[in-house]
């Protein structure tokens, strides 16, 4: 299920895009301030935001800007700005698409699904958390929307605790994954490992099933 952020300080307006949302199956918060906005984008995931411009504390375009300077999250401007530099202004500062106000629902959910085709047609996206989400065409973690820095093995490791939620992997499976003929597998290196992913997805996520070996919970 993909996750919108509306960001519109109309109550009734935000109200209203996102219970329609819902009804076509997509995970909705909302915010009504600018410094909120920014605020949430940083702690969590979505896949797209739809966002004001006339918004109190920071404007849409200044939030836009903020955000690109740290995730590629698509961004739909909905506005009742609807001048050339305006619609260009839009553009420059990030958006994706600009919609102006007043809009249909159906014209809304119809770019909407544009945008994220377009954007996201090429990749899988494992959910680890409302946070955290594997790319996994591209062998990539993201954690509020930053990618994070890990080593092979530690994506090897991940790629395969991923794909196999919640089954039990012997150490010597795992060693059979991760090491090759010319790479002497380590018990010491692979708590490394370990302890580095529970550091980044949550000690929760990786089990330890004693004198036997590790458990992803998916």
């Amino acid at each position: 299920m993909k996750s919108i952020l509306i960001v519109e300080d109309d109550r009734d307006l935000n109200s209203t895009v996102a219970k329609f949302l819902k009804i076509k199956s997509f995970q909705c918060e909302s915010a009504y301030d600018g410094e909120v906005a920014l605020s949430m984008v940083y702690e969590n995931r979505y896949d797209l935001i739809l966002l004001d411009v006339k918004l109190p504390s920071m404007d849409g375009f200044k939030v836009a800007q903020e955000v690109r300077s740290f995730s590629t999250i698509p961004i739909i401007f909905l506005t009742s700005l609807s001048s050339q530099d305006d619609i260009e202004k839009g553009f420059l500062k990030g958006g994706d698409d600009y919609l102006v106000k007043p809009f249909s629902l159906n014209e809304l959910y119809l770019r909407i699904n544009a945008v994220l085709k377009r954007m996201y047609k090429n990749e899988t996206l494992i959910t680890i958390s409302p946070n955290i989400y594997f790319n996994s065409d591209t062998n990539t973690l993201f954690k509020n929307a930053i990618s994070i820095h890990l080593t092979q093995k530690e994506m090897q490791l991940l790629s395969l605790f991923l794909q196999n939620p919640n089954k039990i992997f012997k150490r010597e499976e795992i060693f059979e994954h991760l090491y090759d003929y010319n790479d002497a597998p380590s018990t010491a290196s692979l708590r490394v490992f370990i302890n580095t992913l529970r550091k980044i997805i949550g000690k929760e996520k990786i089990e330890t099933i004693k004198n036997i070996g590790y458990r992803y919970v998916g």
